[in-house]
């Protein structure tokens, strides 16, 4: 019997039954909790209802979202803070940030808030003016104040550095 025998003691001895039906159910139940971050261990009782317990991977959808967020962010962050240092054309500004955009697999840039948020800390990182910051504002921002609140939010957290 080998490996198989093995496990089949070891849910005998947690209190699960062993007909080739439930060990299918087992392991598709162990597949499914492993594709979506989860893990499963099992107690040595007999009790079935506390037999599993459940508990969430560091690195689930949300954390794994986040960071690809703040990596996009400071990915923005560093481009402005080199486009600020080196140039003043708006329209290739627009279009680099679309190519950081499309790199993180963001395909309408203009309404994330990690961007503008990811240009503000640029402008800050760059030490570029007040006015030259209201210039970005009302370029990017297009009248949007949940925009231009991210870009002065952002600048601000460099300036203070």
């Amino acid at each position: 019997m080998g490996r198989q025998g093995g496990t089949t003691v070891s849910l005998r001895r947690a209190g699960v039954g062993t007909s080739p039906r439930m060990l299918l159910m087992a392991g598709s139940a162990v597949l499914a909790l492993a594709v979506t971050g989860c893990s499963i261990s099992v107690s040595s009782t007999s009790d079935s209802s506390s037999s599993f317990k459940w508990s969430s991977e560091s690195s689930s959808s949300s954390s794994k979202s986040s960071n690809q967020k703040e990596s996009y962010q400071n990915d923005v962050r560093d481009y402005t803070e080199a486009y600020a240092r080196s140039s003043n054309d708006p329209a290739g500004f627009r279009s680099g940030l679309a190519s950081v955009a499309q790199k993180h697999g963001i395909t309408n840039w203009e309404a994330d808030q990690a961007t503008y948020t990811g240009i503000g800390q640029g402008l800050g990182k760059a030490q570029v003016n007040q006015s030259q910051l209201e210039v970005y504002k009302t370029d990017l921002a297009g009248g949007d104040a949940a925009r231009a609140t991210a870009m002065q939010e952002g600048y601000d957290q460099y300036k203070k550095e």
